[in-house]
């Protein structure tokens, strides 16, 4: 799909035309069946498609209960996809398709990456005295034979790649640099093709739903009114457990997230939280969305936040002795139309080096949103480099807790951030902890945020409450 060509957008799949099915005749199962569907996709014109690549997301659900599940779904190559659900609840359930991202839609995001290097564009803010100017950033210098026309910017950047246009006023030399911003927006120029395919991801998430969807029953079996929760308490589950890609590993009844993999004795209660982080650091450095869960655990814990949009910031309750910490990760990070200071970005792995040996701090590592405006290669060079700081402070430290927060699902917000890339940022992050695995936990929130979507990359509310109190109830108490 990196290297397609672009269709004609009646060719692409429509919600209309498509169709999910059972794969099995009954439409009554037994609390922890499986249950199997297929979906065949149909182009506009009613034409069966004959090739893979579309991002399906499936899920059951009762609306009733709030309980929902989500589905592991199988690309067969074909234009035709099964996807497989735990019958996790008694009662009726309603199976629904999505289709998230055509796969025309992935081919012009890698052509643009390939040409353009990036879907939005950064910008440097150069400053003296009362001259100011503005130049596009990017993480690559591309083909251009002239260097010199360029500030390398990769050594401030935490050594990772990014390099800046100079500035055409001759005061204003690289060392200038005072500020980055952005233009949230695609920057490629498009003819009307283009513009027409990704189009199809802009409108109302809820218009490609399939309009068919399936019904079923699940009887509960002898007395059973619910599935037995796991024996494993959360804080006890190896971490190599959490890496395992069991598919669902939980699901939502009542709007609680119940894990499939152990059970939560974390209470969700003020005093749990103060006690697992009495004497630490939550460090909750990334974007906007770590963000979201800092504030979150501001609202449970009951002391203020001094958030600011993108400005690091670090809160500390001197009364139960703990601090949550927020740092916008280094560049491409893209900041809108807001000046921010140059100083504002951090490596993750910077605030590794600096810990003490006698850390007893809480480190969750995160990446996700701002690197889907760029190819997924970017992202795989930035967790890589995470990997040699995680090994020296895991060997200096022994009291220190670690974890990766991994990709979550949403439908789609505007401006071509997807979430069909956090497949792919997955298996990045699984390949290159690979040897990592039986030290730090992996917070694995994408069946959570399929079987309760959010429209944009900001999940709501009440599922970062979901997200962090399952957080909390792995990490907290584990060493």
């Amino acid at each position: 799909m990196r290297y397609g060509t672009i269709f004609v957008p009646s060719l692409c799949a429509h919600p209309k035309k498509s169709r999910i099915y059972l794969k099995h005749a009954h439409k009554v199962y037994n609390l922890g069946d499986e249950v199997e569907v297929q979906i065949d996709l149909y182009d506009m014109l009613g034409n069966r498609k004959m090739m893979g690549g579309d991002f399906l997301r499936v899920w059951m659900e009762n609306p009733k209960r709030a309980a929902s599940v989500s589905g592991r779904v199988a690309d067969l190559y074909n234009g035709s996809y099964t996807a497989l659900l735990k019958a996790v609840w008694p009662g009726n359930a309603t199976i629904k398709a999505f289709i998230a991202t055509r796969r025309e839609e992935i081919v012009l995001d890698y052509m643009i990456f390939q040409k353009h290097y990036s879907l939005w564009t950064i910008f440097a803010e150069f400053r003296t005295n009362n001259l100011k100017d503005a130049t596009k950033c990017s993480i690559s210098q591309g083909n251009s034979l002239k260097t010199n026309e360029w500030c390398n910017f990769t050594n401030e950047n935490n050594g990772y790649s990014y390099y800046c246009r100079k500035s055409k006023i001759k005061q204003l030399t690289c060392d200038r640099w005072s500020h980055s911003y952005s233009a949230n927006g695609i920057a490629a120029p498009l003819n009307t093709t283009e513009r027409n395919i990704l189009g199809l991801s802009v409108i109302d998430p809820k218009l490609d739903i399939l309009q068919t969807s399936v019904k079923v029953s699940v009887r509960r079996a002898s007395n059973d009114m619910e599935l037995p929760a796991p024996r494993t308490p959360c804080n006890k589950l190896p971490t190599v457990m959490t890496w395992q890609r069991t598919s669902p590993n939980g699901y939502f009844l009542q709007n609680k997230w119940h894990s499939l993999l152990c059970t939560n004795t974390l209470p969700r209660t003020t005093d749990a939280y103060r006690r697992c982080l009495k004497g630490r650091t939550l460090w909750l450095h990334g974007d906007s969305t770590s963000n979201q869960f800092k504030r979150s655990l501001h609202s449970i814990l009951h002391f203020p936040s001094h958030t600011d949009a993108h400005v690091p910031t670090t809160d500390t309750d001197v009364t139960h002795n703990f601090s949550i910490s927020w740092h916008a990760h280094e560049l491409p990070f893209y900041n809108g139309a807001r000046r921010y200071d140059r100083s504002t970005h951090q490596g993750q792995n910077v605030m590794m080096d600096r810990l003490p040996n006698t850390t007893k701090d809480i480190v969750v590592l995160y990446m996700y949103v701002h690197f889907t405006l760029v190819h997924p290669d970017v992202f795989r060079r930035h967790v890589q480099r995470l990997v040699q700081s995680v090994k020296n402070l895991l060997a200096r430290a022994p009291n220190v807790t670690l974890a990766v927060r991994g990709p979550h699902a949403f439908f789609r917000p505007k401006h071509r951030a997807l979430s069909y890339w956090g497949l792919l940022y997955s298996n990045i992050w699984h390949e290159a902890f690979a040897s990592l695995q039986h030290e730090i936990v992996y917070l694995d929130f994408w069946d959570l945020t399929m079987a309760k979507p959010s429209r944009d990359f900001h999940p709501a509310e009440d599922t970062v409450k979901e997200m962090v109190h399952t957080m909390m109830s792995l990490l907290c108490f584990r060493k």
